[in-house]
């Protein structure tokens, strides 16, 4: 098959050209950056240097496609969320009617199906509908649930505190996932896309900010590892400090509200719509427990003075 993939090789594409290279496929990978040309062909894939906002340049690619993988990437230019995904899933839309292609598997996000109270996560709820709008084309959405890695946001604090700040108390059951699980729902929906439309939940692992602070403090050693719950207002105003524009700000915190509640972000997944992946708290933890060493290691090195 001739497959275009938007996504660079980015954390889930990392794993997922190799495989479809294994297997014989035609993989087109888009970049918006020439620094990224020389490692997609080393793959064996085929580079293309465009943006995801250039409809001309996305219709030439998708053109004589059997399969398109659709992401968003980057931080956008804009504050507004909502209105930046709208008009991106009109340019895929667009793309992919002009390109004549009939089968997608789309990046998309738990909380697609919510409404406005899910904050940034209700952003994809226009990237969905607009492309639903297709009524030939077969669309398989895949929804991660919160990512590992965004757990890192807490490096800095845990090196030098000895704490993990967060609005959301710390007894409260979140569910994780890591890019190779999620790689591989994707995989297989790249290869054999369901007739129609389709949505697949990708999770790995479900636990809360205690078990995860008691698991790194017993791999780490930290036995002063503690929890601080911080209001919405403080979030919202660290987050200022840290000049994110304040509509994203905003945002944000309506999902952090939004996750507080597991019975309304995890409403929609199933026995029948979810795949639970093989990577667990244990294992993501000793990978942040490197990253800690990691960490410090680089702060020796740098105080060494010749």
């Amino acid at each position: 098959m001739k497959i275009a993939m938007l996504g660079s090789l980015g954390n889930i594409n990392s794993y997922v050209i190799p495989e479809l290279i294994k297997l014989g496929h035609e993989v087109t990978v888009v970049t918006s950056t020439d620094k990224r040309v020389s490692q997609i062909e080393a793959l064996g894939a085929i580079p293309a240097v465009g943006t995801m906002t250039d409809i001309t340049f996305l219709t030439e690619i998708f053109t004589g496609m059997d399969v398109v993988y659709l992401m968003i990437s980057g931080a956008g230019a804009g504050v507004d969320l909502n209105r930046e995904m709208q008009r991106q899933a009109i340019i895929f839309r667009e793309a992919i009617t002009d390109a004549n292609v009939h089968k997608i598997v789309q990046l998309s996000s738990v909380g697609a199906d919510a409404g406005p109270e899910a904050g940034s996560l209700h952003a994809y709820h226009y990237l969905e509908d607009e492309l639903k709008k297709m009524t030939n084309v077969d669309i398989a959405f895949v929804r991660p649930v919160g990512f590992y890695n965004n757990l890192y946001s807490n490096l800095n604090s845990i090196k030098n505190e000895h704490a993990i700040y967060s609005n959301i108390p710390a007894d409260v059951k979140q569910k994780y996932v890591a890019p190779s699980d999620i790689a591989t729902v994707v995989l297989p929906l790249i290869l054999d896309t369901p007739k129609g439309v389709s949505v697949r939940f990708a999770v790995s692992d479900t636990f809360s900010l205690k078990d995860f602070i008691d698991e790194l403090a017993r791999v780490t050693k930290i036995s002063d590892l503690h929890f601080i719950e911080i209001t919405d207002e403080q979030m919202k105003q660290g987050m200022l400090a840290n000049h994110v524009p304040e509509a994203i700000v905003e945002a944000f915190v309506k999902t952090s509200k939004y996750q507080k509640s597991s019975a309304d972000i995890y409403a929609a997944l199933n026995e029948d719509n979810t795949t639970v992946g093989t990577v667990k708290l244990a294992d993501f933890v000793q990978q942040y427990a490197q990253a800690i060493e990691n960490t410090q290691e680089n702060h020796r090195s740098s105080m060494i003075v010749d």
